[in-house]
C-alpha cells in the first residue's frame, strides 16, 4: 500500500486499493495534533520510526484537531483511528482539551472493539506547573485504559511565552463544541466533566 501526503494529512492513494493484503504496511498510524509545534513533535517521532521500520512499513495519516470540524476530515480521522495500530495525540497541557479532540475520541472508541494497539501522548507542559497541570495526561491515560491500549506518554517542555497563547486559545476555542449537531450533548458542553473522568 502506498501513501501520499496531503496538506494536513497522509491518505491512501487510489492505486493502493488494488494492492493485496500481503503488501499492506506493517504499521498503521493515526495522528492528531493541535498546532504547528505539536505537529512538529509528532513528525519528528515518526521520522525516527520510519528510519527504523522503513518507509514502506508505515502508513501514517495525520489531522490537525481544528480541521476535525470538516465532516470529511472527521470521518476519515475516526475511521483511521478505529483501524490504527498506533494512535498519536500531540497536544499542549493547557488544562482543557479541545472539544473536537474529545468528540473524535468518543467516535472511534466503540469502533475499535478491543483491537490491540498503543496510544502515544506527546504532551507539551509549561516550564512551571500550575493547578491544572497533568489533567491532559490523566485524561489520555484513562482513554487508553478504557480502550485497552498501551499508554506511552512523553512530555515536552513548552516555550515560556506559550502560556499566554494557551490561555487565549482556551478562552476563544473551548467555549462550546464547534460541530453544531453536538451543541446539545450534555457531556460535551464546556466545563462539563469528561466522560471517563480524570481518575
Amino acid at each position: 500500500m502506498q501513501c501520499i501526503t496531503a496538506p494536513n494529512r497522509t491518505v491512501a492513494s487510489a492505486q493502493a486499493a488494488s494492492v493485496s493484503k500481503e503488501t499492506e504496511p506493517a504499521l498503521r498510524v493515526a495522528t492528531v495534533y493541535q498546532d504547528p509545534l505539536t505537529r512538529h513533535w509528532a513528525r519528528k517521532l515518526w521520522d525516527r520510526v520510519g528510519q527504523l521500520v522503513g518507509q514502506g512499513g508505515i502508513c501514517h495519516q495525520s489531522w490537525k484537531i481544528g480541521d476535525l470540524t470538516d465532516a470529511q476530515a472527521y470521518a476519515g480521522a475516526v475511521q483511521a483511528a478505529a483501524e490504527a495500530d498506533v494512535l498519536v495525540v500531540s497536544v499542549r497541557d493547557a488544562g482543557e482539551l479541545p472539544i473536537d479532540l474529545c468528540v473524535w475520541i468518543d467516535a472511534w472508541m466503540p469502533r475499535r472493539a478491543g483491537r490491540a494497539g498503543a496510544l502515544v501522548a506527546l504532551i507539551g507542559v509549561c516550564p512551571q506547573p500550575n493547578v491544572q497541570s497533568g489533567r491532559v495526561h490523566a485524561y489520555l491515560e484513562a482513554v487508553a485504559r478504557r480502550a485497552g491500549l498501551d499508554f506511552l506518554p512523553r512530555e515536552r517542555k513548552l516555550p515560556e511565552h506559550s502560556r499566554s497563547i494557551s490561555r487565549l486559545a482556551r478562552s476563544t476555542q473551548l467555549v462550546e463544541p464547534t460541530m453544531p449537531w453536538l451543541r446539545g450533548a450534555p457531556s460535551l458542553r464546556a466545563g462539563a466533566p469528561l466522560r471517563w473522568g480524570l481518575t
